[in-house]
């Protein structure tokens, strides 16, 4: 009886409490309720609707699939025993329990651990044990084939005595692996990580160059992360000599690529670098112009943001893509794995919806090299086989991508270099124009140069029709310029507008007809999904320059954006107290039939103003803002009979909701009262409908605007 007390489950998932506290030693507030809330009512298919609605950052940083990356990438076959160490709300959960046998979690939030709960309640194979890790440590299991740390060794010293809570806790974690072939994951930030060096604040303490500066500033910080090489001295000392570093980009949380030593990034592929969802960051330099002298000097795993550790047997893949913030039929893997028979490129669907899209390259390939077949000096198209486990695998092609070699001629200024590539990929890719296949994505990025040889390495987007050559450098030079705003700027220094439209062939309005197609492009294959890039514009923080860094052009768009910001904030605040009288003369409220009157302000949000009102009008409406509010009425009577304003209260409607005193509240943009003028005038003996026989009416309101998400709350729960 006292162990089914200690046990509790949700759907198919184990809650054991035996060894939790009886309450949660840290919450993040409300959030955590909302989160509660969200994973009690909603599936995990619909937490992307959610995300894009509500434009939260806890609500992105718990619920986004983004999150599984960290670990999507490792080659689990369905046989594995894991534990997750700091599980938190489930964010890497969920996919541990779809790829893997069995799933321990350890957390000490008994909030957070029933959100994870029932976010995957549809499972059977995740027990989730809730209280301190030291306290359940030596009831763990000693045969795991993974342990995760994901997110969590920084925070070691908050919940392990001693003084290298560090140290113990992997010491004492080793020794839970299973023997030989257990492997731990480790990912945490780079104390030393280039973003830091750029202008972000640290992540745990908030502060600026807290890490650097070796938090010195502040002792009592909640977490402490690790250069490399002080890593790398940890897991040595404590027994993990075999440990082998991963480089998640932009960094461990929201990671698409993942690189490691046998294969390092380009400096190209380096630009997604501005992701502060959380809060405001300096930009001191451009990330990607100092990555350039890094990777070129060997030093990007000094510099990489975040680190992924692997501890145990080397693991066959050297890299990973993820093509993830995409509609669920196309969304993918893209893996370079090395193994017993050479180096490959293997894809994967990330979900059933894609599989078809995978699989689809295999026919895609043999159309294509039917296309350019035959010329020795033409495009080589890489061949592709599908492999047993669901995917499509490619021979490793060794050489520089165009994208590469483009960029290096812009940056040099190479004129002639760089029309030379672009010509030579319109007669590659454009030869044999009347076979009936194309591959839309023939850009850039996706052909490879090795010597004398192109060889196309990416036909997801394969299409049975002929798409003329000038398109496709078209639709490929939008996306190379997209990629990185500093190369329009350096394109325009050996190249104008005019000119580069002339070589590709297309007049302006073709150009701006191809950047609309590519925005609706990216629309459709993103349905259902808010990209991270997206997602930032919408609700991350700022991105502040400082002046004297700043360029003219930089200081005249702030100023541009100041103004503008100004200009919102003044109509923000004239809304308040725009007021606006509706007429009803038979027709309805109309706008042909309105009043804005010259409103006489006073203290604490109060207006008060006269109105001229037919006999005629049946029905006057008054809105007191056009944001959501509180609106007390203080005063509606006739100028002349004072007596009668008792009817006014009486013969009132509105659309929002009474909240005590008189006063009402609005969750609405269109708050509205409305007066039955005949039936008021009916009571007070005044006859007639001549719209020239006119009376006064005399009106006070009180009024205190709410903010956006209050009001949208207030609108949910009215629904519910």
């Amino acid at each position: 009886m006292e162990q089914a007390r200690q046990q509790e489950r949700i759907g198919g998932v184990l809650l054991d409490l035996s060894r939790y506290p009886g309450e949660d030693f840290y919450c993040d507030g409300a959030v955590e309720d909302a989160l509660l809330a969200i994973a009690k009512d909603h599936r995990e298919e619909e937490f992307e609707e959610i995300i894009a609605r509500e434009k939260s950052w806890p609500i992105l940083y718990h619920l986004s699939p983004v999150r599984e990356n960290i670990v999507g990438w490792l080659p689990f076959d369905g046989t594995e025993k894991v534990l997750e160490i700091g599980a938190g709300p489930g964010a890497i959960t969920g996919l541990l329990s779809k790829r893997c046998r069995q799933v321990t979690c350890v957390e000490l939030s008994k909030k957070r651990s029933l959100i994870n709960a029932y976010r995957h309640r549809d499972r059977d194979n995740i027990e989730i044990r809730v209280g301190n890790f030291a306290d359940i440590e030596p009831g763990l299991d000693r045969d795991y084939d993974y342990i995760f740390l994901i997110g969590v060794l920084e925070y070691a010293g908050s919940y392990l005595p001693g003084e290298d809570p560090y140290g113990r806790e992997l010491a004492l974690l080793r020794a839970h692996l299973k023997e030989k072939t257990g492997r731990l994951v480790i990912a945490i930030e780079n104390r030393l990580g280039m973003k830091y060096f750029a202008g972000c604040r640290e992540d745990h303490s908030g502060r600026y160059f807290d890490g650097i500066e070796s938090y010195e500033n502040v002792p009592a910080s909640p977490a402490q992360t690790f250069s490399r090489p002080a890593l790398a001295a940890l897991l040595a000392r404590t027994g993990f000599s075999d440990a082998a570093f991963y480089y998640p980009y932009p960094d461990y949380k929201f990671a698409d690529t993942i690189y490691s030593e046998k294969r390092l990034p380009a400096a190209p592929e380096l630009s997604r670098n501005v992701r502060n969802f959380d809060r405001d960051r300096l930009l001191l330099f451009d990330e990607k112009k100092a990555y350039q002298g890094i990777l070129s000097d060997g030093l990007y795993p000094v510099f990489a943001n975040s680190f992924e550790v692997v501890t145990g047997p080397a693991l066959p893949v050297d890299y990973c893509r993820f093509s993830g913030e995409r509609a669920r039929s196309c969304r993918i893997r893209t893996e370079i794995v090395s193994d017993g028979t050479g180096k490959h490129v293997i894809k994967y669907p990330l979900c059933e919806e894609a599989r078809d899209h995978v699989l689809r390259m295999e026919e895609s390939w043999k159309k294509l090299s039917a296309r350019y077949e035959g010329d020795p000096e033409g495009l080589r198209i890489a061949p592709c086989a599908r492999t047993k486990d669901g995917g499509v695998s490619f021979s490793f092609i060794e050489g520089r991508t165009l994208d590469e070699v483009l960029e290096e001629k812009l940056l040099a200024g190479d004129r002639e270099g760089f029309l030379g590539l672009l010509s030579a990929y319109r007669e590659k890719v454009g030869a044999h124009p009347e076979v009936p296949v194309s591959d839309c994505d023939m850009t850039f990025p996706n052909l490879i140069l090795s010597g004398g040889t192109w060889t196309a390495i990416d036909y997801e987007w394969a299409v049975d029709r002929p798409i003329p050559a000038k398109e496709l450098l078209g639709r490929s030079l939008v996306l190379f310029l997209r990629e990185d705003p500093a190369r329009e700027e350096k394109l325009r220094e050996i190249l104008s507008e005019e000119e580069l439209l002339s070589f590709v062939g297309i007049t302006k309005e073709e150009a701006e007809h191809l950047c609309a197609e590519e925005d609706a492009f990216q629309e459709k294959i993103a349905a259902g999904s808010l990209p991270l890039s997206r997602a930032g514009a919408l609700f991350g923080g700022k991105v502040i320059r400082p002046a004297e860094l700043q360029t003219e052009a930089e200081r005249e768009e702030g100023r541009r954006r100041h103004e503008a910001a100004v200009r919102a904030q003044r109509e923000k605040e004239q809304a308040l107290v725009r007021v606006k009288i509706y007429f009803d003369t038979g027709a309805g409220y109309r706008e042909e039939e309105t009043f804005v009157p010259s409103a006489l302000y006073e203290k604490e949000g109060v207006v008060t103003f006269s109105v001229e009102v037919g006999r005629n009008v049946r029905a006057l409406r008054l809105d007191p803002a056009s944001v959501p509010c509180v609106a007390l009425l203080l005063q509606a009577q006739f100028a002349d009979a004072p007596e009668g304003s008792a009817l006014f209260q009486k013969y009132v409607s509105h659309n929002g909701t009474p909240c005590g005193g008189g006063a009402v509240l609005f969750a609405t943009m269109d708050p509205w009262f409305s007066f039955d003028l005949a039936k008021i005038r009916k009571k007070t003996g005044r006859r007639g409908e001549d719209g020239s026989v006119r009376d006064v009416v005399n009106f006070s309101v009180q009024m205190a605007g709410i903010p956006g998400t209050m009001s949208e709350t207030i609108r949910k729960n009215k629904k519910q």
